[in-house]
């Protein structure tokens, strides 16, 4: 039997997809506003870059990423670091968001470890709320207390400081910059290895973008602190924000970016680890291999199909629909405020958040046990529709978002429909949220 995370829960048997819609084995439809969790970026059906995939398997099955390369490989890496940033000139090929991060904190230690030749630069900090994985190193520079809570006598103490709230404390940017200052100074410059950031705080924050001079401002910091400035873009990056960058927004370079999600559409597991020029050199200088891998690392398999998304991408112009889109997206879900619970409407590309509060005036949450985001997502699937949320992210518990993320390849009849179900939601639950509200007032 196999073992689902949810005991309790009866999933649907999906059969088959296309474009944003699955259909189920007993002929329910349900449109795909969410992708998994940003995963799906090209829809749902792509037969024809599977039949291109499974071509490319004809080939070899597993190749040893320290003994062998392929000329697929190759080329995805010099095109993925084409469109990085300037600053960056390698990247590795991980088969999550997770080992993505893990390897760019091991990598960030190497490199310090080398330059300086002692292991006591090793305390890497992060924002509270953030999220960065699932696994040892990635959990536990997770900014979600109870995330890691279960696992606290497994993982090794980190250092948080409060993320920028650009929704209710406009002016937060400048303050929480300084708060990661005072906290490479308390700890001790020569003890902080590095800084953890998403440059947009995805599920862990409804799709929350930072106040303007922020990043410039944390990097100016790590600069002056000798603290390696990891971008972590396993949600928000590779084209969901319009860019292939979501730092490109900021214009801040970062000595190691990570990518996920979507890079592979979903057909199966692919990230990636950029690393800036001065983290290669200072390897190629101490003369040390990498000392981290995995199984699947740099897998050939995974760079072709990784080839074949970007060729889609760039052949159909999607990053432009990902821009052209997204504005649309916003501007429906703005409607939507008519409502008085629903808020602020935030995101850039199709990486959108809505907040869900008890007062408008005073930005009051409602209260966690409201569990109002979960209803929405509930009675949404009912009316066939898949969404996302984010809950608990303010220092109460509480907090209510709902992220839209649908594919790339989105069409307006396709976010016409998604908001629809929204708006019906909401009206279905019109009642019970205003009552909630006024007992949490």
């Amino acid at each position: 039997m196999l073992f689902h995370r949810r005991f309790e829960h009866r999933y649907p048997r999906i059969v088959r997809g296309r474009g944003a819609r699955l259909y189920d084995d007993a002929g329910n439809a349900w449109l795909d506003a969410v992708g998994g969790a940003g995963v799906a970026i090209l829809g749902h059906g792509l037969e024809e870059l599977a039949r291109q995939a499974a071509e490319s398997m004809r080939h070899v099955s597993y190749l040893h990423g320290m003994q062998f390369t392929t000329p697929e490989l190759e080329t995805y890496g010099e095109r993925l670091v084409a469109l990085a940033p300037a600053n960056i000139s390698h990247v590795l090929l991980m088969g999550s968001g997770s080992d993505a991060v893990e390897t760019a904190i091991k990598l960030a230690y190497q490199f310090h470890l080398g330059k300086t030749g002692r292991p006591r630069k090793h305390k890497v900090i992060a924002t509270e709320p953030g999220y960065h994985g699932a696994t040892g190193l990635a959990l536990a520079v997770t900014g979600k207390p109870r995330d890691r809570l279960l696992f606290d006598g497994l993982l090794r103490e980190q250092c948080f400081i409060p993320a920028p709230d650009a929704y209710r404390r406009p002016e937060s940017g400048e303050a929480c910059a300084e708060a990661l200052e005072r906290k490479i100074l308390e700890e001790g410059p020569e003890s902080c290895l590095a800084f953890i950031v998403e440059p947009v705080i995805g599920a862990s924050m409804g799709v929350s973008v930072p106040p303007p001079g922020y990043l410039q401002r944390v990097r100016d910091i790590c600069d002056r602190h000798d603290v390696t400035l990891i971008f972590d873009e396993v949600m928000c990056g590779f084209g969901r924000c319009g860019t292939w960058f979501a730092s490109e927004h900021s214009g801040v370079q970062a000595d190691i970016i990570v990518q996920g999600k979507g890079m592979a559409a979903g057909l199966l597991p692919l990230s990636a680890v950029y690393a800036s020029r001065d983290i290669v050199d200072g390897l190629h200088r101490d003369g040390a291999n990498f000392a981290h891998g995995f199984t699947f690392t740099n897998h050939p398999f995974s760079a072709a199909v990784g080839l074949r998304v970007l060729d889609v991408i760039e052949r159909q112009g999607l990053l432009d629909n990902v821009q052209r889109q997204g504005d649309a997206l916003r501007a429906k879900l703005r409607e939507l405020t008519a409502f008085s619970w629903v808020d602020d409407v935030r995101g850039l590309g199709l990486f959108c958040g809505l907040e869900l509060v008890a007062d408008k005036r005073t930005r009051r949450a409602f209260p966690r046990t409201a569990r109002l985001a979960e209803q929405v997502l509930q009675r949404a699937m009912r009316r066939g529709g898949n969404f996302y949320f984010s809950i608990g992210y303010l220092p109460d518990g509480s907090g209510d978002s709902i992220l839209v993320m649908p594919p790339y390849t989105v069409t307006p009849e396709e976010l016409e429909a998604m908001v629809a179900v929204l708006r019906d939601t909401f009206a279905e639950l019109d009642a019970d949220a205003q009552s909630l509200a006024r007992q949490a007032a």
